[in-house]
This record gives C-alpha cells, structure tokens and sequence, in this order.
C-alpha cells in the first residue's frame, strides 16, 4: 500500500522538532550533559579508584613497601593465626575488603576502571544514585561472606594432605565483586534483549575466571552477582515489573538466539583460559589444566624429571606450571590460538554451520591429543623406563581435565546443531581448506628440511623420527604434556627462528581462512532480482522500484507474493524502503523478515520506511529515526497560481521563451545522440565532486536503462540537452500510479531554472493526464526525499534516539558541501509539496553504530580511505556548485 496520497498524521509518540540552536554539535553537547546528568556516578568511581590505587602505590614506592591484595592466603585466612598487632582472622577479612579497590597492576587498573565506569553508568541509569550504591555495597557484602563461606567449608571437608597443597593459594577479591551486584540488579529492569546480554556477559566473565584463574575470591564475585540479581528481581517485582518479556519480545528472539550466544560465549570462554591460567597465580580450579593444555606451558623433558622427582599428581601438576615463562615462544602461539578460537566463537554467534563444524574438529582433536599424550605415547615410553600405578593413575587425572571440557562442548553443539543454519558458500570452503592445507604442508616440510639437513643444531642429535614427533608442537601449544624426553632443544639461533616459523605463520593463514569464511557473504541471484521485478509491479511504496536496482539481495515471502530487498553489511541487514508486492501481506513480511534476519544473526534495519510500515514495526519492539522527509505533489491539484509560486512561473517562461523544449520518452527510446549527451552530462557532474557518486537510493546512468522508467530532458534550439530528469513507477496490481524523480543532471552552464523547468513540465504533464483520463491518472508525484535532510520528529523516546540523531545531523553538515542535502530540499520545496517523514527502524539499539557503518557502505560503496580528508576538508561548496544539480 502506498505511502503517498495523504499527509502522514503526527502521532502522540511523537517529539517536537529541536530548535535550531539545538542542533548538530550544539544539540550533541546538550546530549553529552544530559547523559553525565544520568550516568555521572560511573566515572567519578573509575576516577576514584585510579586515583586511590595511584596513590597507595606511590605511598608504598616511597616507603619501600610493595604489597598487594593477593598477599593474603587461604592458611591465613582460615587458620587462626595473627601477626603482631592484629586480631586473627578479623583483621585477616578486613584486609580482604581492602582488595575490593585495590588491584594489582597498571593494566589490571586500566581494565578494572572500564568495567567499574560501564557497570556503574548502567546501573545508575537505571536504579539511581542511591539503589545503584546499596546493591553494590549489599552484592560485595553478602556476596564476600557466601563465597568465604563457601571456601571455609570447602577447607575444611579436605584432608591435611590436601589442606596443606591449598593453603598458601591467593586470596583477594577485585572491584569487579564490588560493583556487580549493582549490574545483575539492574538487568531485573532492562528489556529481554539487554537483560539476556547483561545477565550472559556478566556470568561469562564471572565463571570465567572462578573455571581458569582459580583465585578463591572468584566464589565471592559470583555470589555478589547472585545476590545482586536476586535483589533485583525483587525490586522489579515491587515496581510491578516482571521477569516475563513483553508481547513483541516473545516472538522475536527464540531458541536459535539462546542455543547461539549460549554455545559462543561457552567457545569463547574456552579461547581466553589459557591466558587467564598463564597469568593466574593459583591453579588448582576445575579448568586451570584444560587451559595450561592449550598454552605452550612446559617441555616434556621438564615434566619428567618433575614428575621423577614427585610421582604425586597434584605436585606433578602445580610445579610443572612454574616453568611456564622461561618457554620459547609460549605467548606468540598462545595468543594465536586464543584470535581463532576467538574469531570461531565469533562465527557460533553469527549461526554459522560452517563454525560449528570447525569447533567440533577443534575440540574433537584436543581429546585426540590428549588421548595420545597421556595414554599412547606413555604406552610406548613404558618400554624404555616402565610407569608405575600412581603415574598412570596421574596421567588419567590429567586425561580427564584436558579431555572433559572439550567433550561436553563436541555434545553441546552436536544436539544443538539445528540451531546453526546459515551455510557458507563452498567454494569458499574449499578456498579456505585448500590454503590451510598448502600452507601445513609447506611449514611442516620446511621444518622436517631443515632438521634433517642441520642435525647438529639440537641436542639430542635430531633423527627423522624425533622431528616428526616434535612436529605438533611447533603448531599446538599443548602445555603440560609433551613428546616426552625425546623433545629436542635447539641449539643455534636458525634452530630457534626455525622452530617458531610454522606455528607462526600457519596460525596467521588460519585466523585469514576463519575471518573469510565467518563473515557476511550473500551471492547475488539474477533470478532473485527477475522475480524481484515482476513483484514491484504488484505494489509497493513510492520508491519501491529502488528495490530493482542492482546490488540488492532479496527475501521472499513464503507464499511468494511480496518481498523485500536488503544489502548486508557490518552484520547488519538494510532493507532498501519496505516491502513490495501484495499489499496485503506487508505487515506479515516484516514480522517474517525479521525471523530471517535472526536465523541469519543479522540486526536488521528497516530504511527509508514510511509511516505505515513504521507502525507496524514499532509494533514488533523496533524503535525508530525520521532520516529524511519526501516531498509529494498531487498531479490532480497542480497549480502555479500566487506569489509562492514566482520562481517557478518564471523557469517555465524563460526557457519557452529561449526555445527550450522539453521531451518525455525512455533512455532506450532517446535519440543516440541525446543519450551521448545525459552520459557527457552525468560524468561532468560527477568529476565536480570531492566523493564517489552515491549510491543505494539514488541512481545513475545505469538505473535509467529500464525500459519501465522515464526520461523527460530539455533539447535547446540547437539541439544541445540542457538538462534531464528520470521517474520511477509506482504500481498496483499492474498499474501506474504515481511517479518519483530520481535522476536530476544538468550542464554546469545550462541556463537557471532548468531544474524547475523539468519537474513544473512532469507535474504539467500529470495533471493534464489527470484531466484526460481520470481512470488511470496518477494518484501522486513524488520529488523523493533528500537523505538526512529535514530530520525533524522522532516516534521513538527521545533519550533513546537523540544523540544518533544529533550525530545524524553532523554527519549531514558535513556532507553538504559535497553532495548538497540542505540544498535540495530546501530547492524541492519551491513546488510547495506535501512533506511525508522516511524513517528508519530498528529492533535493536545496541547495533545503531553498525548501521550508521551500513548506511555509508550503501549510499558510497566505493568510498577510499584517501577519499575521507577531502570530504573534511569540504566545508565550502565548489564554485560550479548549484542547488539542483545534487541527488
């Protein structure tokens, strides 16, 4: 259905339009103070607590004092033991608390004062000054006494021999125990959306570092998180809130969105174990070994003789993590692996099928070699020096915490593997495992070449068999267990470059194969774009037939009588106006689209809508943005009557007067020498800008090819175009009903007022069409919309939109100079038309970044980065410059 016969109705949602003074860097300075008004008690506490940790580190610099909070221990903690001048273990927990804002470091600080200024921020948005300082101090206090609860019962049930292994284990809480009950009380108050990625990222980090680091004090934050959402939920509860998601929340995120984050962030925080394990001081935590396996720990040789000197597990385990520093090259593949596992957690997220597959191969050989190192390798070691029953009995301790954790995700997936549906083409499957293999192939015969050929620069003496066993390790980290004593050291700097080589750069191929096959990709269908074509002409809005242009991917309705085009770009779906085809499923396209684009982990965003597809939207839970106003002209009522109408009179008698005449016809129809000509002018034009010729919803040469649109151009008496115009159809079931101007190009020394001269002629035209055969006159004549030109009211809460807005609002004064948005509107309201507000919608406000990212790719895909200088430095139109020649 058409969104142009009538002016839109304002609806109570509404805001009015911001005064002038307030808008562009002004109005964003007004949202900048508006927002510290709300938020200001998150950076006064990251400021706090530098300013504190500062200052006790310059007080123990000066005093030649260097303590830290994880000084205390588990044995002073629960053993009743005071120094002198203390209290036992009172002072012992008033210490603890003391680490509640103290940290270790300067990087740990940095990394703490951005939790503590994003935890507090949101919660006081939402709770207060006050409930935001009460949760926090009632999260770190009940939170401190159940986690130190939980460890002195935990103490106690142990033996003397297992008590005396973790009695000296760090003990310290952090600002994060402090603080995040306020966040999980918060999430209480927040939408389905928010409340799933608080509630998600908050426990990932949490039960992160409580499964990896192994510090006791990781109980504590857990608990404060607990507690804190409890609160919460009570809180909410009393406001007459509730836990339950709204109506148009229910439907939009489902189980493919569950199973997705759930399983990614499960990967990711398995990609960040081992360095959470390499930099923790205690271990003995459920997955400290599993993350030591995926670190290039210790050496083989090393374990043995640790192991030789202490058959005991645990002292196997915890002395053989000592060594973990003094190893070559154990952060450069550490780190390598933790990008991948990153970017494949990444690809679990976007519902990759491809990235579930990957993960399960991943995890399935991190339990194939943990079964080799810990049970083959030792079967045929036992020949040479025999293993007794406590070393095997080790050796499965060991199995079973590098091999379990692997296990369940392998399961995990594998029941949920319905749920990651969105394929990657295979040729790029196969580009991807072609190049992966190559460059193995290459790195390991490298390797193998140059053992052989330099035998003398290891010791043991190298042997074929020797470098093909230590071949792994030069690609795997695989901390903690090795290939036994036959590793080999090297002992020349050639030896040692080479050694790291392969790893290194066979990880980098890895990490460019994973980024290009986890990306967003959709093939362009000529197919797709024929059937496009034929639904445009079943209905739609006035600028539908953008939707036939090239560059547009295409979702069908089920029943295949309406549709919806859409560009990808930056994990976000941008449609090109709403849907087309029949009327009478548009409302229930929306709601399916947006299925799709969740199946697809997209964010779609709807642009250039109109007010009924507006409603129908904010009806769905998606909020949104006027990003332009299209003006409107009924043919049936055209006039140039009165004094408004001055400048327009006098463009169409002066180019009568002059000889100009205008002709209506198509680009195909056109004589080839008038098309020579609108081509001459079109690229005359465009090399009078400082940036690409835009594109998306504005078309160029290429776009008035079809033979369904119209070409009106001024022919002077010489035969020389001064000027042309394009207009696209608007249908409904097969018929034209309205006409939207597109291309607009003239000769930078045509006479003024031919752009006038056009449009008054096609609104002419129209109306004597109206008059003539009022049966199938058109109903409209839309002059388009100028984008980000005459941004006004929003339909969504002014809080939630006004800074984007804002920005919106810079990025259009910038742009003026270039492209002239101002400048068109303000020269199309010369023909006094109807305004009607273009928005665009969105379901998500977290993704508003990536769509402003996904405008700009669309409307400047060609856009260099050389190119942006210019387009800063562009503050003053070019002297060519006139006010109709920008799209």
């Amino acid at each position: 259905m058409t969104q142009t016969q009538q002016p839109p109705q304002k609806t109570p949602r509404q805001a009015s339009k911001p005064a002038p003074h307030q808008t562009g860097w002004s109005a964003l300075n007004i949202d900048m103070r508006g927002w510290w008004t709300k938020h200001w008690t998150g950076p006064v506490a990251a400021i706090v607590l530098v300013v504190l940790n500062i200052s006790v580190w310059i007080w123990q610099l000066t005093h030649h004092v260097i303590r830290r909070p994880q000084d205390m221990t588990m044995l002073r903690m629960f053993h009743h033991t005071a120094e002198p001048g203390q209290s036992g273990t009172f002072a012992h927990f008033l210490k603890l608390l003391w680490s509640l804002v103290l940290v270790r470091g300067p990087f740990a600080l940095v990394l703490y004062a951005i939790a503590v200024l994003v935890i507090v921020s949101t919660a006081q948005a939402v709770l207060g000054v006050a409930r935001t300082l009460a949760t926090s101090l009632l999260g770190a206090v009940a939170g401190s006494t159940l986690g130190l609860g939980l460890c002195a019962i935990i103490t106690n049930l142990l033996d003397a021999e297992s008590w005396h292994a973790v009695q000296r284990l760090p003990f310290s809480l952090s600002p994060l125990t402090l603080f995040i009950g306020a966040l999980m009380a918060a999430s209480a108050f927040e939408s389905l959306l928010w409340k799933r990625r608080i509630r998600l990222i908050g426990y990932a980090f949490v039960l992160a570092g409580l499964l990896f680091s192994g510090n006791p004090g990781d109980y504590c934050t857990l608990a404060a998180a607990l507690v804190g959402q409890a609160v919460g939920t009570l809180m909410a509860r009393r406001r007459g809130q509730t836990e339950q998601p709204l109506e148009h929340e229910q439907w939009w995120h489902g189980t493919d969105y569950e199973a997705r984050r759930l399983i990614a962030a499960i990967q990711l925080i398995f990609a960040f174990g081992p360095i959470l394990a390499l930099v923790s001081s205690s271990h003995d935590v459920p997955l400290s070994t599993f993350g030591f396996f995926l670190s290039g720990l210790v050496g083989d040789e090393e374990l043995a003789d640790v192991c030789a000197d202490n058959m005991r597990a645990n002292s196997c385990v915890a002395m053989a993590k000592h060594y973990h520093f003094a190893m070559t090259g154990v952060w450069t593949r550490t780190i390598l692996l933790v990008v991948a596992l990153s970017i494949l957690a990444w690809g679990l997220y976007r519902g990759r099928k491809l990235a579930a597959r990957v993960s399960i191969v991943l995890n399935g050989l991190t339990v194939a070699l943990s079964l080799i190192y810990c049970v083959v390798f030792p079967l045929l070691d036992s020949a040479i020096m025999p293993i007794d029953a406590e070393l095997w009995i080790a050796l499965l301790q060991l199995l079973v915490a590098t091999a379990l954790p692997s296990v369940v995700l392998v399961v995990a997936i594998a029941v949920n593997m319905n749920h990651f549906s969105v394929l990657t083409a295979r040729s790029r499957i196969r580009r991807g495992v072609g190049a992966i293999a190559v460059t193995l192939l290459a790195t390991a015969g490298g390797f193998l070449t140059f053992g052989m050929l330099n035998r003398d620069a290891y010791t043991p003496r190298a042997t074929f068999g020797m470098l093909l066993r230590d071949l792994p390790h030069r690609y795997l980290p695989m901390g903690l267990i090795g290939s036994s004593r036959l590793h080999m050291h090297s002992t020349t700097v050639a030896s040692m470059v080479i050694n790291q080589l392969p790893g290194l750069v066979f990880w980098i191929v890895v990490l460019v194969v994973f980024l290009l096959w986890f990306r967003d990709a959709v093939s362009l269908n000529a197919a797709d774009r024929a059937r496009a074509s034929k639904l445009v002409e079943r209905g739609g809005e006035s600028m539908s037939f953008m939707t036939t242009w090239e560059d547009n991917h295409y979702w069908f309705s089920p029943s295949g009588r309406s549709a919806i085009a859409y560009r990808v770009s930056h994990g976000v779906a941008l449609t090109v106006t709403g849907p087309f085809g029949d009327p009478g499923e548009f409302d229930t396209s929306l709601r399916e689209f947006m299925r799709f684009c969740e199946r697809n982990s997209w964010s779609p965003a709807f642009y250039a809508v109109h007010d009924n597809s507006r409603e129908t939207l904010e009806s769905l839970g998606c909020s949104s943005i006027q990003v332009g106003t299209e003006m409107l002209v009924i043919p049936s009522t055209w006039q140039t009557r009165g004094k408004k109408w001055q400048d327009i009179r006098t463009a169409i008698n002066k180019a009568r007067r002059s000889g100009m005449t205008d002709v209506l016809t198509t680009f195909n129809e056109a004589p080839w020498e008038v098309r020579e000509q609108i081509i001459e002018i079109s690229e005359q034009w465009a090399e009078l800008k400082s940036l690409p010729e835009m594109k998306f919803t504005l078309g160029g040469i290429e776009e008035l090819r079809d033979p369904r649109v119209m070409l009106l151009y001024a022919i002077d008496a010489d035969g020389v175009v001064q000027g042309a115009t394009s207009w696209l159809p608007t249908y409904r079931d097969g018929k034209v009903i309205g006409w939207t101007l597109d291309f607009m190009r003239h000769r930078t020394d045509s006479p003024n007022g031919i752009m006038e001269f056009l449009i008054a002629r096609m609104a002419e035209r129209l109306h004597e069409q109206c008059a003539e055969e009022p049966d199938n006159a058109p109903q409209f004549m839309s002059l388009s919309a100028a984008p980000l030109a005459g941004i006004g009211d929003n339909t969504a809460d002014p809080e939630d939109v006004a800074v984007i807005e804002h920005a919106l609002q810079i990025v259009a004064d910038t742009l003026e100079p270039a492209y002239g948005f101002k400048s068109l509107y303000f020269f199309k309201r010369k023909f006094q038309p109807t305004p009607s507000p273009i928005y665009i919608c969105y379901p998500d406000a977290a993704a508003l970044p990536r769509i402003g990212l996904a405008v700009l790719s669309a409307y400047l895909p060609g856009l260099k980065a050389s190119q942006i200088p210019d387009m800063l430095k562009s503050l003053r139109p070019a002297p060519q410059a006139k006010e109709q020649e920008h799209q």
